[in-house]
């Protein structure tokens, strides 16, 4: 059974946007939008690792069943790894922490999000970014959905989810599903709008977005379609004057990055936090060509930190006339 005999009506623009998610062709991208969106990868990657050492994104890593290890997807600036539903939620948090309360701090968090995923998946860097930019393709078809309270996290949060429905190659029922679970279906519930621009919770939304897409990756068609069919007449029409910011403000690579001249000074004072000076460079120039890149492996390795260093050993010398000195590093 297709979408449009399930769905018809006034809810039918959802098979619309669906159909818009499924159809979005990479190739037809200019060199511009790809260079945004390196530059808004490279900033919310610094971002990400310089919230690393933030208190909130500490408490995470030390809560019990939160980031279990044994994953594919890292949390970065340290050596665990983790499913990417978990990873989406610690690195998202991370790059809100340290975004410097940016308005901007849910598109970085989205970033993060969804490269845990395609790390999980084996994609290849172009795959990535081509994700990231059919989700800021679609996003503006959102905006007449979206009440104002929504804001930025809204736009991020489903921008993320037909991003992660480009990565799991979701059929249009599978996406509608993914956006009935997100919370498509009432705009103005907390995992879409009321959640507070705290880093915490924008992690938890985004955690919440890949996993409904992966729930919907695991369900079978005729759930799919049972679930449209009994919960997405809630869905709301586009509505035109109901206060929604224009589409300009929408705008899933305005992460506001520094002149390029600037952008490494940036960059290395964010990853500096956690990360040794030698892996820096290296991963600066990954991320600039992040579209060549093959295996996503080879730059996570440079996003990951060894735990921290034990203190040098203190040296204390023996008082004149003992000996044997108390303890000592000292070689002759």
């Amino acid at each position: 059974m297709s979408v449009s005999t399930i769905m018809s009506g006034p809810d039918a623009w959802a098979a619309g946007l669906a159909e818009q998610i499924s159809a979005c062709d990479p190739r037809q991208r200019d060199a511009r939008t790809a260079g945004r969106a390196r530059a808004a990868v490279i900033t919310a990657f610094g971002r990400a690792l310089s919230g690393a050492p933030a208190a909130i994104t500490k408490a995470l890593l030390g809560t019990s069943g939160v980031a279990m290890t044994g994953g594919s997807s890292l949390v970065f600036g340290t050596e665990r790894r983790t499913s990417a539903v978990d990873a989406a939620l610690i690195n998202a948090t991370a790059a809100v922490a340290g975004s410097e309360a940016s308005r901007d701090a849910a598109n970085s968090a989205c970033i993060v999000a969804l490269f845990g995923l395609c790390e999980e998946r084996g994609k290849t860097g172009q795959e990535f970014l081509d994700a990231l930019i059919s989700g800021a393709e679609i996003s503006p078809c959102l905006a007449p959905t979206l009440s104002p309270v929504a804001g930025q996290l809204g736009f991020a949060l489903f921008g993320s989810v037909a991003a992660a429905a480009r990565v799991l190659e979701l059929s249009r029922p599978k996406i509608i599903a993914a956006l009935l679970m997100t919370g498509l279906a009432n705009v103005d519930s907390p995992p879409a709008g009321q959640v507070g621009a705290t880093s915490f919770m924008i992690g938890l939304s985004l955690r919440s977005g890949l996993l409904a897409a992966l729930l919907a990756e695991a369900l079978d068609e005729a759930s799919c379609a049972e679930m449209i069919r009994n919960e997405g007449r809630t869905i709301a029409s586009p509505a035109a004057g109901n206060g929604a910011p224009g589409e300009a403000a929408f705008d899933l690579l305005a992460v506001q990055s520094p002149p390029g001249a600037d952008l490494w000074d940036q960059f290395e004072r964010q990853a500096g936090t956690v990360l040794p000076r030698d892996q820096i460079a290296p991963l600066f120039e990954r991320l600039e060509t992040i579209d060549k890149v093959k295996d996503l492996a080879t730059v996570s390795r440079l996003l990951q930190a060894s735990g921290a260093q034990a203190a040098p050993k203190k040296v204390v010398f023996a008082a004149r006339g003992t000996h044997e000195p108390e303890e000592t590093n000292w070689v002759p």
